[in-house]
């Protein structure tokens, strides 16, 4: 997800082009097999069925899984909504709260990285985002400015 600035003071983090086309082609395969496997459902038993029908919910519900986050400079707030085919969950977390964002390299990762929000009431930082050190910098740079708050590096 790379950042996106919509005015001086809301932001939102969008998916890359790459995962947009990446996400349509599994949707196109997804729904290929799924067509595909139902002409043959009158030899399958009646565990089969119900099997198959479990996974393929579970494979449709990962596909159409969202993750939207929304930066608020006027409310002072992050707004972290995620969804399926219907709302999963929503988490809020107040700027005047962050004491920083902070970059961490991930336990047993050479190459991964995850962007933390450390928090000023809380002891365990939030994580946030994970990625490669270029990625993570890119946008943790970016949070720190729209934010003002500081960007901490390992």
């Amino acid at each position: 997800m790379h950042f996106k600035q919509l005015s001086p003071t809301i932001a939102i983090m969008t998916k890359t082009r790459a995962q947009t086309i990446g996400r349509w082609i599994f949707a196109s395969l997804v729904a290929s097999l799924t067509l595909f496997n139902t002409l043959g459902f009158e030899h399958w038993s009646y565990a089969e069925v119900t099997i198959w029908s479990f996974l393929a919910l579970l494979s449709w519900h990962l596909l159409f899984a969202r993750r939207r986050i929304q930066f608020d400079l006027e409310r002072q707030l992050i707004t972290i909504n995620v969804s399926s085919l219907y709302p999963l969950t929503q988490q809020v977390i107040p700027i005047n709260h962050i004491a920083a964002f902070q970059i961490q390299q991930r336990l047993g990762q050479p190459h991964g990285y995850d962007l933390l929000i450390v928090m000023d009431t809380q002891i365990e930082p939030l994580k946030f985002q994970y990625g490669d050190l270029h990625q993570i910098k890119k946008l943790g740079q970016a949070l720190s400015q729209f934010c003002a708050i500081p960007l901490l590096s390992d």
